[in-house]
């Protein structure tokens, strides 16, 4: 058996022996009871692995745990392949880890059940209840191969349903099929007679903990209200009130911050009753033991959301004049919560706009909007607004790069602004933008058209005639949830084109494209982006054009060892 190179992983160091996607293929090439099919299929799924992940079969280790989180990241749309066809290349990569004792083999059928259970899985199948089929079927062919009768399971069962799931899932996320095959048995046991009665639970592993104002000290919730209604208007002649306002924006965060903390100190057995204020929770004491359980649920390490915290605790220690001592020992705490910030952008928005240097992938960029359009004419009429919806999207986003949070909020009547002769401007006012300069752009005729058809079509399949918002909730009473939009345009993007993009990364990407065609003009980058100084743009993508000038660099070498 061929073993790989330890300095060729990621990951800590492979077990002695351990196979590789090489030494599986041998074992199938020359395995017995295989159909030439089969044993082509097994091979074929097996190297098309190996070329997603961009390695030889030798350097990839077939071992779930190492394969699962890379292959849950390839997107098929990039390796220019359906979803189907992908599919059915890791199922046949999985057969053939299952055929040489890797993985377990998966037992379908209901005529693999025992007894006790093969009458309670037909009635589930006649149900036609997919929340109960696509979940629950693994978990009971699991009990089922264990011998475990229906009234004897317990989560002990669950859990190693669980460590089974770690152990043989080669792509898709075993805690994702372990929590739907719990969520399917609870449903079960109210939708299907005479399933076992006991109810299962998964753990929670939420790493906020935030609590609803009714189970918060009450006044705790009246200091803050106040706290944000001086904040928010501020009295001019009171020295203790700022001199500026701040925006309802900043009020709403803040206030959901400190009622979060709250909640992590009561979590944390802080009595109620000593948790009667805003300066209460800024107590160097309390602030260190909530601040702790943060990074403990946090797997021991800080990062951005606690170290915003520790600052905030500090700001309105200084806003309430809580004494010299106590600032002091809030910064030291926010100093260290802190983590060492790196010039330029992370690593991992780096790694995501690397692809779209390419010329002909960020042309697939380019050409979505228009590509969903033209998609959206064989769809459904409410999946072809919904598309039409993420054209539009998008498309703003690679018009004028602005922050998710103004494109969600964007209203057809009052942001998108028509002065006249066929032009359609996007202005912003300061107060709603984060660094509080204005943005305007005016949107070229194909995205005017595009703007002009989605607003004539969109309801009420998508939302009530007269919906101000341009991107709505369904039901028209306010812009949509911010989440659930970005994550809903990333997976968009990555489904169609296989492009790992969130909407944030747009902005990166105009930096990016700007500064490689015209180094140096950082100044238009700045005003693109709305940085308040050029520092700040310069700080971010002088590596594009450090990029720009190595691979200027390398043409100058290669044109040299040609002689010119």
């Amino acid at each position: 058996m061929k073993h790989i190179d330890q300095k060729q992983l990621e990951p800590a160091p492979m077990p002695d022996g351990t196979a590789t996607l090489e030494s599986v293929i041998e074992q199938v090439q020359t395995a017995p009871g295989l159909s030439d099919g089969r044993r082509r299929d097994m091979v074929s799924g097996l190297r098309r692995v190996a070329s997603a992940l961009g390695r030889d079969p030798a350097d990839i280790p077939a071992l779930p745990r190492w394969l699962q989180p890379r292959l849950a990241d390839v997107m098929p749309a990039a390796l220019g392949a359906t979803d189907k066809t992908w599919q059915n290349a890791v199922s046949a990569a999985r057969s053939a880890l299952a055929h040489v004792g890797i993985v377990t083999r998966r037992n379908r059928h209901v005529d693999d059940l025992g007894a006790p259970w093969r009458d309670l899985w037909r009635a589930v199948v006649v149900s036609r209840d997919k929340s109960l089929t696509i979940g629950l079927g693994r978990f009971v062919h699991f009990l089922s191969a264990r011998d475990i009768a229906p009234n004897e399971v317990t989560q002990i069962h669950a859990d190693a349903f669980h460590d089974a799931l770690l152990a043989d899932e080669i792509a898709k996320s075993p805690d994702w099929a372990w929590k739907n095959a719990i969520w399917g048995w609870n449903l079960a046991i109210d939708r299907i007679p005479d399933w076992p009665q006991k109810r299962l639970i998964p753990p929670n592993r939420k790493k906020v903990i935030k609590l609803p104002d009714e189970a918060l000290p009450p006044a705790f919730l009246d200091d803050l209200a106040q706290l944000m209604q001086r904040l928010a208007h501020p009295d001019p002649f009171a020295e203790e009130d700022p001199i500026r306002a701040l925006r309802p924006t900043t009020i709403k965060q803040q206030t959901s911050m400190l009622k979060r903390f709250a909640s992590e100190l009561l979590q944390a057995g802080v009595p109620a009753g000593e948790i009667d204020s805003v300066a209460a929770l800024c107590d160097p004491a309390r602030a260190e033991r909530g601040l702790r359980a943060m990074v403990a649920r946090n797997n021991g390490k800080p990062n951005a959301v606690i170290a915003n915290m520790a600052s905030m605790l500090r700001n309105h220690a200084r806003r309430l004049d809580l004494g010299d001592k106590v600032i002091a020992l809030l910064s030291k705490q926010a100093q260290r919560l802190t983590p060492s910030q790196q010039p330029g952008l992370t690593a991992k928005n780096r790694e995501r706009l690397r692809p779209l240097q390419d010329n002909a992938t960020l042309r697939r960029l380019l050409d979505l909007p228009k590509m969903l359009i033209r998609k959206a004419a064989r769809l459904t009429p409410r999946h072809a607004a919904l598309a039409r919806e993420d054209a539009l999207a998008i498309a703003i986003l690679l018009t004028c790069p602005m922050r998710i949070k103004n494109l969600a909020g964007l209203r057809a009547d009052r942001e998108v602004q028509r002065p006249g002769g066929g032009l359609v401007f996007v202005a912003i006012d300061a107060d709603d933008v984060k660094n509080e300069r204005r943005i305007e752009f005016e949107l070229p005729p194909d995205l005017r058209r595009m703007l002009d058809r989605h607003l004539a079509t969109r309801a009420p399949l998508l939302c009530p005639p007269g919906t101000p918002w341009l991107f709505p909730r369904r039901d028209g009473r306010g812009p949509v949830d911010l989440p659930a939009f970005s994550t809903r345009l990333s997976k968009r993007i990555r489904k169609e084109i296989g492009l790992a993009m969130n909407p944030h990364l747009f902005r990166h990407l105009a930096a990016m494209i700007w500064l490689r065609a015209n180094p140096g003009s950082y100044e238009v980058a700045r005003r693109l982006l709305g940085h308040s100084s050029v520092s700040t743009t310069m700080d971010f993508y002088t590596a594009f054009e450090t990029d720009a000038a190595l691979q200027a660099f390398s043409e100058v070498i290669a044109g040299k060892r040609k002689g010119k």
